[in-house]
């Protein structure tokens, strides 16, 4: 099967000047060599703190953002190289659902107005059969004809995101990319909005690039997960394989940290990693984890590994594969998270 969207090798970096008299450039490396695939009808995760570069690639594969170098192939066809004349297909076939709804709405349009907007520039339908799409579109993320004629502040954070998850459905694209879109609302209704993504993918085959820096979510969505540590991804498996067999310190990290309303959450001992994230100005030298790696070596100040495939499509960059076991704290809080209170 050929991936619907395929990223090979993508670059992102921004170069700032500093300084008045004696101007020093200053290269930011966002996102420096991500690879990865996304077949037609699933989800793909991309889970890391913030700073890790996971919004930049997304923006990038928008081309919001030019890539610095790279290349990403979208149903084959290579968008970094197309001419502007197609670029609009390109739009169409593929949405965005941001972060903030209300940032993403314009406070002076209406519902009907956010909506008829994208029908009119792709002239998909106009009159009276693009406010029969509207309504429907609508009606499919759990609003009505109630809320037409409504502006953004007149709508709960719940409402608002809605409108920009039809916004996105309603040129019934092939890919929408998920900037951590439950990340803003208040947890009771983060599980609705989950669950509408879900029901969403499922009725209109969708394909999901999901963006957040929460790896519970991320497992409840996700049919495959990247892990992203300073630009780079250091880790890829199914979900299910990368809960119970994760390799990499980091992501071993990620899942300690997790908030899980538990009582034998208390008796697990949490993985302590040290400082914080370095810089994407001033990244250090081999593996960019090795600062606040606990099981780091003098190798991996030297060295910065380079991912590999330990079988069944888990790829790990990490020199300690093999010599470190990570994963029995993972499998203590999935034992958790899945209702058993047996670690096998």
């Amino acid at each position: 099967m050929n991936p619907l969207l395929e990223v090979v090798n993508l670059k992102k970096y921004f170069v700032h000047s500093r300084g008045i008299l004696f101007r020093k450039k200053i290269v930011v490396k966002a996102v420096d060599g991500v690879s990865f695939s996304i077949n037609r009808g699933e989800t793909f995760g991309l889970v890391g703190e913030s700073g890790s570069g996971k919004t930049t690639v997304g923006l990038t594969i928008l081309m919001l953002y030019k890539p610095t170098s790279g290349k990403v192939f979208f149903d084959g066809m290579d968008i970094t190289e197309i001419p502007r004349r197609k670029m609009k297909e390109f739009r169409r076939r593929v949405s965005v659902v941001f972060q903030d709804p209300y940032s993403s709405l314009n406070p002076r349009m209406t519902v009907r107005q956010h909506l008829l907007r994208p029908l009119k520039i792709h002239k998909i339908a106009s009159g009276e059969k693009a406010d029969e799409l509207i309504i429907e579109t609508l009606r499919k993320v759990g609003l009505g004809v109630e809320h037409v004629h409504r502006y953004p502040h007149q709508l709960s954070g719940g409402q608002q995101q809605r409108v920009a998850i039809a916004r996105a459905i309603i040129l019934r694209p092939d890919l929408i990319i998920l900037d951590e879109p439950t990340s803003s609302l208040d947890v009771s209704v983060r599980a609705q909005i989950l669950n509408l993504l879900l029901d969403l993918q499922k009725d209109m085959g969708l394909t999901y690039l999901f963006i957040s820096h929460d790896l519970l979510t991320i497992r409840h969505m996700s049919d495959k997960i990247g892990v992203m540590y300073l630009g780079k991804i250091v880790e890829i498996a199914e979900t299910d394989e990368l809960f119970k067999n994760m390799k990499h310190p980091y992501t071993a990290t990620l899942l300690s940290a997790a908030p899980i309303p538990d009582p034998r959450r208390k008796s697990l001992k949490k993985m302590i990693i040290r400082g914080e994230p370095s810089s994407p100005i001033n990244i250090p030298k081999g593996c960019r984890f090795h600062p606040r790696c606990p099981y780091a070596i003098e190798k991996c100040s030297r060295k910065e590994p380079s991912l590999v495939d330990i079988g069944g499509g888990h790829v790990v960059a990490c020199h300690r594969i093999g010599e470190i076991d990570v994963s029995s704290e993972a499998r203590a809080v999935w034992s958790i998270l899945i209702g058993s209170r047996q670690v096998k």
